[in-house]
């Protein structure tokens, strides 16, 4: 056999070694070659760092260990950052990473992703400890210190109405901070959670509960989909869960509580009416939709009503999530509860103030009937906007450091348009009481003779009332400006997670239209029914 020959079979030989060990499963290489490689961070205290002897330590690589004990072989740490952590993956320098890798839908095209997710990220505020905040809510108008280019920078201003004051990068809005220029750096409650392991930042902390959540899950090969060693990891993390093991791991790196682990550890102990786990494998292999990631399910993945609105995003854009997603839809309709609310009390209160403001001004009481009068001229020149600023931030803060009592947002827009829409209704009543009299002499809206002046009254006022009442109905969107979670807030917020401003907006117009034609037609209803009894 010549030279050649002897080339041509070592290749062929090596080739086949090479296709045959690419065929197969990346578990039964592991086992054969006794170490698993996992690639962590060593940047990230607590969950990947480097400890006095250079080695890494932390959160995930504790669940590296844990995963090559079930295993039973050795595990070999390797070092990656963000960066390079996917192509080490690709390339084969590692088997599986666990580097605080985001689940996104973008990220399953590059790779395969384990299910179910093992943590998540969220967005939080770096505060001094004895700062006396427990609630988003409470940070409304506050000035916060953000870092330019973060993504959920405008979304959290525009949820929770923060002064934001923005800095190039984190040094800077940490010294900042420092300063007391702010009450907190808005950032990664992860990154956060870092920082907090330095001595630099006691007496700091994350007293509020984190917003945005994003999940992180462990990742291999995108060749490795579906075999038995992706299968062999998604039952290990399930396990996790199940038994807590995730939560004694969290509470070791002396992290705060999460509330994905505290969630999905009870989800998936959770069991169905026939007594077994909610959180099983399906006859296809795959865990039921309510236990996977929500923000990577396809049409495919789930049924009904979910199955229809994820088709319709996929096929048409349109990603109508207030039909198909519980969460957004219970935000929405809580929004909705709550506009409708404020819409009842400002159309109440509106009348009312209308009717006995009419009623006094005509009473021509000294003093008092002018002063209503004037009264009810400045509310009505004043804009109503300005009217809630000045009652709940300007009133409002000085009765909070006086007396330490706080105002209800509902209560105080209900108050405000009332006041601002109930000017316009007297002086709508009062020009039809005028009108009235042309044809009637002595006609009076007084209280003894209400039953008969009112309803001629209304009739002669239908119109400029009715544009008053509709004019306060879309006007009660102004109580997102001080966090009242209506309408329009809820779906701003929905906006901030799911990027559907185009549907949000047309489901807004057409809500607000059907709430504004149900007033006209329930007042229409209630002046036919007025001067029908005025009549008789």
């Amino acid at each position: 056999m010549g030279l050649r020959s002897v080339a041509a079979l070592f290749l062929i030989l090596l080739c086949g070694l090479s296709s045959g060990e690419a065929a197969a499963d990346r578990l039964d290489l592991i086992r054969k070659r006794g170490t698993l490689m996992v690639g962590v961070k060593g940047d990230y205290p607590p969950f990947g760092m480097l400890d006095i002897d250079g080695g890494l330590v932390g959160f995930e690589p504790d669940l590296a260990w844990e995963i090559a004990k079930a295993l039973d072989v050795q595990l070999q740490l390797v070092g990656v950052n963000s960066a390079n952590r996917l192509q080490k993956l690709e390339e084969g320098s590692v088997d599986l990473i666990i580097a605080t890798l985001g689940d996104t839908a973008q990220r399953r095209q590059l790779t395969t992703i384990i299910e179910p997710d093992y943590y998540a990220s969220g967005v939080n505020l770096l505060m001094p400890l004895d700062t006396p905040m427990t609630d988003w809510a409470d940070l409304r108008g506050r000035t916060i210190c953000a870092t330019q280019g973060a993504l959920f920078n405008r979304p959290m201003a525009q949820r929770y109405l923060l002064d934001l004051k923005v800095f190039n990068g984190t040094r800077d809005a940490k010294l900042a901070l420092r300063d007391r220029r702010c009450v907190g750096w808005l950032y990664d409650d992860t990154a956060i959670a870092s920082d907090l392991f330095s001595p630099e930042w006691k007496g700091y902390g994350m007293p509020l509960a984190s917003s945005m959540p994003l999940n992180w899950g462990m990742a291999i090969a995108m060749s490795e989909h579906g075999t038995a060693y992706e299968r062999t990891l998604s039952d290990m993390v399930a396990d996790w869960h199940r038994s807590g093991l995730l939560i004694e791991i969290e509470r070791r790196w002396n992290l705060k509580p999460s509330a994905f682990l505290s969630g999905a550890h009870e989800l998936w102990q959770r069991r169905g009416p026939n007594g077994k786990l909610l959180c099983t494998r399906q006859p296809d292999g795959e865990w039921p939709a309510e236990c996977r990631n929500k923000a990577v399910l396809t049409s495919t993945d789930v049924g009904g009503l979910h199955r229809a609105g994820l088709l319709m995003k996929e096929l048409t854009g349109l990603n109508v999530t207030i039909v198909y997603d519980d969460y957004d839809r219970g935000h929405f309709l809580h929004g909705l509860l709550v506009t409708l609310e404020l819409i009842a009390l400002c159309l109440a209160g509106s009348l009312l103030v209308g009717v006995a403001g009419a009623i006094t001004v005509e009473a021509r009481i000294p003093l008092l009937s002018r002063a209503v009068k004037g009264l009810a001229t400045f509310a009505r020149m004043t804009p109503p906007l300005l009217q809630v600023y000045v009652v709940f931030f300007g009133i409002g803060s000085v009765v909070v450091r006086t007396y330490g009592w706080t105002f209800d947002g509902v209560t105080v827009t209900a108050l405000c348009l009332s006041l601002y829409a109930g000017a316009a209704n007297l002086f709508a009543f009062l020009e039809a009481a005028a009108h009235v009299r042309e044809h009637e002499a002595g006609f009076r809206l007084h209280p003894s003779s209400l039953r008969s002046s009112l309803p001629a009254a209304l009739r002669v006022a239908y119109g400029p009332l009715v544009a008053t009442l509709v004019n306060v109905v879309k006007a009660t969107g102004m109580a997102s400006a001080i966090g009242v979670p209506e309408l329009i807030s809820s779906s701003a917020a929905i906006v901030a997670d799911q990027g559907n401003a185009g549907v949000m907006m047309n489901v807004l117009m057409v809500t607000y239209f059907l709430i504004v034609l149900l007033v006209v037609r329930l007042f229409g209803m209630l002046e036919r029914r007025m001067v029908r009894h005025g009549t008789a």
